[in-house]
């Protein structure tokens, strides 16, 4: 399902997406660049209806992998644009070396995309790497596992799962995240402050949009 959520900004959802028995959905954002070209954030499974919405948009020039974590359509959708430029964070590309053509994600280098897309590669959670997005022109923050939100309408098992993670109905990062993800929360802090010097409004997760107390919600990372 693609939705417009801003002007030159979408997102696209899978809902059936489980991991297990897990049925979490799935979520992709997509900016249309001044150029006309997309920049692609954490792609999600191919299906005609997912591609046939994407090429309703324009066409991908930027695919971002944006953490460790979600790569699991990275190679079918590559497979699909293949004139598109990957980029990934550096721990992919011991889960898929066989992608050498894929740039890395830092901080303060020159991408395509720096006048109208900021990046911040988030300190201090080295099994994750998360690297994160703002969108001025829409005053959006992407992120994708920094934090969850998880509500009523997914199934039971879905919502007690996440309950046990301290993410149901609440915005924020999971108990894991905390207690096992973040390294070093001095360090990280300094990106969290970094990232709310940003002019942001509204925030894109990977399975839901948040809007309300976003700062102090953000906080919650610490």
């Amino acid at each position: 399902m693609k939705k417009e959520f801003a002007e030159n900004l979408w997102v696209v959802e899978d809902e059936k997406f489980s991991v297990g028995v897990l049925q979490i959905g799935s979520r992709m954002t997509i900016i249309r660049l001044k150029v006309g070209e997309l920049f692609v954030h954490s792609p999600i499974a191919l299906s005609k209806t997912i591609k046939d919405s994407i090429d309703s948009i324009g066409r991908p020039k930027f695919i971002i992998e944006p953490n460790t974590m979600h790569h699991l359509f990275l190679k079918q959708f590559y497979n699909e644009y293949t004139d598109a430029e990957l980029y990934i964070v550096h721990g992919l590309r011991k889960k898929l070396p066989d992608l050498p053509n894929a740039k890395d994600l830092v901080d303060r280098l020159d991408y395509p995309w720096n006048n109208e897309i900021k990046q911040h590669h988030v300190k201090r959670i080295p099994r994750l790497e998360e690297v994160v997005f703002f969108h001025p022109q829409t005053k959006t923050l992407t992120l994708t596992d920094l934090a969850f939100y998880i509500t009523a309408h997914k199934p039971l098992f879905t919502r007690l799962f996440f309950r046990l993670k301290g993410v149901y109905d609440k915005f924020g990062p999971s108990r894991i995240f905390k207690h096992f993800i973040l390294k070093n929360k001095s360090e990280f802090k300094k990106s969290v402050d970094y990232i709310l010097a940003w002019d942001f409004e509204r925030i894109i997760i990977s399975w839901k949009t948040y809007r309300e107390e976003w700062k102090t919600y953000i906080y919650r990372c610490i």
